[in-house]
């Protein structure tokens, strides 16, 4: 089936497109990767260039594809990275490129491939307009449909999370049924009807979870006999990027699809599993066919890093659970860039930074301090400059529990303050919140009324031309063709210059201004009820204008950002919060699930593991830190993301009880600094002012 494929891209080929997109393709590995034109599994290392490699892969396709009516399949977990993708490709010299943006081909998630060629056409042909695919919403329509003793079950049974999300659809037996939560075999129960019928009720009327749309594509799959194979030869050559997050559900639903072991077809997968942090998330299985994986029984191995030099990747690659060799690809010169732009030191020194109870807020500060005396002004001084501490847990902090989160360190971060996780019940509470929050970018604030915006015109199910929900991208395109781009930013402008309180005419206003940009009159009373203006929106308290303050290292506003006087700012957010991101310098946190983090990776960091310790080392008297040491999956996966992100300088901090004299020897004979916080002399009055400025 795909014989005209065989040796379809060749190394002059992979020369001509690195000259004429200015890349750098020319060790062997990457070279193999671009040439196979067969299914292969890739493990990409962080900072490796893997979106630029798929690119690069899917620009050679284009120029040589030999089919009219047969297209190439890009599927990514996430719109962002789709999203990267798809800008490449726009930005490609060769107009070819473009080509792979319209039909045959598809670019695009796994849930929209899997809702489009599959379960929407399923769901359609049994006589259901599709209105809305949005857990969120549904779980607030299924509350709001609820009758009174239906609620009080609900609200009675969801002590630490809205069981409401617990829904779930399964195929069985070639049959739909409705999983209702805390009833595993069924009931007789009011209550079991009330929530079963309610479920029902929504999908009958179009209204679906996310992880709805799966199990009607499997349904789809199962009742018919023609669709895998149409697909399969309407995809002959399948990519799949990010896949170590793709849980076991999409995976399975995808190997059924396009069999990876189907000669017939091509079917690439890029990942990498030592970076699967959100394995087996949301009490969903992890898949196994891709994560499960050691890196002899990949296809590939990209081991080398444009991100950082041989220091950090020396320091990183010991939480490699596939014990991927992690190197860096910076040639001297390169090097000699990134120490460029330290201070007169001319190196970075990282740092491992050692606190006491009565010091664990001053780690910041001190962590300030490296970043102040490391770098240069010009650097400092940079719009680019980014500088984050991060940590594993950052959740609420409960005083009656032993626990170590972010706030430990930082008292008023606030993970619901992060506008990555933010989840505004309306477009004003998003509004209110970005006014509230001026501390941030304003390209964040930019984005999430964006992603409003889009959630909004779903819910009015307002679409493109191909029936398909807008993307924040596919939207900026459809305004500038309808000359209405400018027009729609100015209403954006409007809703984020001002700090103050929202006012009923104001926003009556603006809501008018935005319908009609889209030409919409009549709305479904879920979009009005998104629009709704309410006089009391309750959000986290106001974190203050900086530019009216004198920022200085002990007074500082309340909010998950420090500021320092030389200019730049320290974000705090969690590990899974920055996956992806590249940083100048990060601080990694030592927290506490279960166990600290850090203590428990301390024999990776050494280089000195249990069984090979000195008898007198530090070892914790804990099961999974014995002779027969076993590695904590989840902490060193952690590790390995939040070690890899920064380019220039790494910093972990750790209390003093959890690392020992041999161990610092240790560290520091593995080229790390070990340094103590301290309160400076006459520090602690402003610690307690700041401290007090923060809880305000």
């Amino acid at each position: 089936m795909v014989s005209q494929l065989d040796d379809l891209i060749t190394r002059d080929d992979i020369a001509d497109v690195a000259a004429s997109e200015g890349l750098l393709l020319e060790d062997e590995d990457r070279i193999s990767i671009l040439e196979a034109m067969r299914s292969i599994d890739v493990q990409a290392c962080p900072g490796s260039g893997k979106t630029t490699l798929v690119a690069a892969k899917l620009i050679l396709l284009a120029r040589k594809w030999p089919y009219k009516d047969r297209g190439i399949c890009v599927l990514s977990h996430t719109n962002v990275a789709k999203d990267e993708i798809v800008e490449r490709l726009v930005a490609s010299r060769y107009p070819e490129a473009q080509r792979l943006l319209s039909h045959p081909h598809f670019i695009g998630t796994i849930q929209e491939f899997v809702g489009k060629y599959a379960a929407f056409p399923f769901i359609r042909s049994k006589g259901v307009e599709i209105r809305l695919v949005d857990t969120d919403t549904c779980v607030q329509m299924l509350y709001s449909k609820l009758n009174f003793r239906a609620r009080a079950y609900v609200d009675r049974k969801s002590t630490y999370s809205n069981i409401l999300y617990d829904f779930g659809l399964r195929v069985f037996d070639d049959n739909l049924i409705i999983e209702v939560p805390t009833f595993s075999n069924g009931s007789k129960s009011k209550s079991f009807k009330e929530l079963h019928n309610t479920k029902a009720e929504l999908i009958r009327n179009g209204f679906f979870f996310f992880r709805d749309v799966y199990t009607f594509a499997e349904l789809a799959l199962n009742r018919s006999e023609t669709l895998q194979s149409a697909l399969q030869a309407r995809f002959p050559c399948v990519f799949l990027d990010e896949m170590q997050d793709t849980q076991k559900f999409q995976d399975d639903l995808l190997r059924k699809i396009f069999p990876i072991d189907d000669g017939r077809l091509i079917v690439q997968r890029f990942g990498d599993p030592d970076q699967a942090i959100f394995h087996g998330t949301g009490g969903e299985e992890p898949n196994e066919s891709f994560n499960a994986k050691a890196a002899r029984d990949m296809d590939f191995v990209v081991n080398k890093s444009h991100r950082f030099d041989g220091s950090i990747a020396g320091k990183t690659k010991v939480f490699s659970l596939n014990s991927v060799p992690l190197e860096t690809e910076q040639s001297e010169d390169k090097v000699a860039e990134l120490l460029a732009h330290a201070s007169k030191v001319g190196e970075f020194q990282h740092t491992l930074l050692i606190y006491e109870n009565e010091t664990r807020e001053r780690v910041i500060d001190c962590f300030a301090e490296l970043v102040s005396s490391q770098f240069s002004n010009e650097k400092k001084g940079s719009d680019r400059f980014c500088v984050k501490a991060i940590g594993a847990v950052g959740n609420e902090i409960d005083p009656a529990k032993d626990q170590l989160k972010i706030g430990h360190y930082w008292p008023s971060y606030d993970k619901g303050r992060s506008k990555a996780s933010f989840k505004p019940a309306t477009l004003q509470e998003a509004v209110e919140f970005c006014r509230k929050s001026e501390v941030s970018d304003w390209a964040d604030s930019y984005k999430l009324i964006l992603d409003c915006v889009v959630r909004f015109l779903r819910l009015s199910r307002f679409t493109d031309e191909n029936g398909r929900n807008h993307t924040s991208r596919s939207l900026r395109m459809y305004l500038k063709s309808k000359n209405q781009w400018a027009r729609f930013r100015q209403v954006i402008h409007l809703l984020l210059k001002d700090a103050g309180q929202i006012e009923e005419d104001f926003w009556t206003e603006i809501c008018e201004k935005l319908k009609q940009i889209f030409e919409l009159n009549a709305l479904p009373p879920e979009a009005e009820a998104f629009l709704a203006y309410s006089e009391e929106i309750e959000l986290i308290e106001d974190i203050g204008d900086v530019e009216e303050q004198e920022v200085t290292a002990s007074v500082q506003p309340a909010g998950n950002s420090y500021f320092h006087p030389d200019g730049f700012k320290i974000e705090l957010s969690t590990i899974h919060g920055v996956k992806g991101e590249t940083h100048d310098a990060t601080l990694v946190l030592e927290t506490k699930n279960h166990c600290c983090d850090l203590e428990v990776m301390m024999p990776y960091l050494t280089g000195c593991l249990p069984s090979e310790a000195h008898p007198n080392s530090k070892v914790p008297d804990k099961p999974h830190a014995t002779r027969a040491f076993k590695p904590n999956k989840i902490f060193m996966r952690q590790l390995y993301v939040a070690m890899s992100r920064p380019r220039h300088l790494l910093c972990l901090a750790i209390h003093s009880d959890r690392v020992n004299a041999d161990q610092e020897a240790s560290l520091h004979n593995r080229g790390w600094n070990v340094q103590r916080v301290v309160v400076p002399a006459g520090a602690e009055e402003c610690r307690q002012s700041r401290l007090s400025t923060q809880k305000q």
